[in-house]
């Protein structure tokens, strides 16, 4: 799967790219992790384990989901997993290497997942962010979501809706 900008493919990501992702998500989570009084080796056993099991809640809870990476040429730079296999569309997660953040890289997919939606006639566009992440927070606001309630008082709801002609 191609986006038409910044020379991006989404292709499907099975288990032989669990290392790949792996990686990704540590270091995009290794900052959080400058001040425990860990060796580094036993940073990257946490963040192992924290992918193994994100990654196992994700495909549990949406078994039907595009589980993708994220790749510019050949290079893995994130991970983008979505659910399409309803009325309610869900964006389950986006995460961008630290060197493919804040270039607008997250407009451009979450903006290629609405218009997905919006092709397919599909009646919202779900995600949950964390309250802790207000800059992802407003990124959603930009691109038309709105706040939908708590979850588990660690994340907002927040869904958009397709305006159609």
């Amino acid at each position: 799967m191609e986006l038409p900008t910044q020379g991006i493919a989404l292709p499907a990501a099975d288990v032989g790219n669990l290392p790949e992702l792996a990686d990704l998500h540590a270091q995009a989570r290794i900052a959080e992790l400058l001040f425990a009084p860990w060796a580094p080796d036993q940073k990257r056993a946490f963040l192992d384990e924290q992918f193994a099991l994100q990654h196992a809640h994700f495909v549990k809870a949406h078994r039907k989901g595009d589980f993708r990476l994220v790749t510019r040429g050949d290079a893995p730079i994130g991970r983008f997993y979505f659910d399409r296999s309803g009325p309610e569309w869900v964006l389950i997660d986006i995460l961008l290497a630290p060197g493919a953040q804040a270039r607008g890289l997250g407009t451009t997919l979450v903006g290629w997942l609405q218009q997905a939606a919006r092709d397919a006639n599909a009646d919202r566009l779900r995600l949950s962010v964390a309250y802790n992440n207000p800059r992802a927070q407003a990124l959603y606001r930009r691109l038309g979501f709105e706040d939908a309630g708590d979850v588990a008082g660690t994340h907002l709801s927040m869904l958009w809706r397709p305006i159609r002609p």
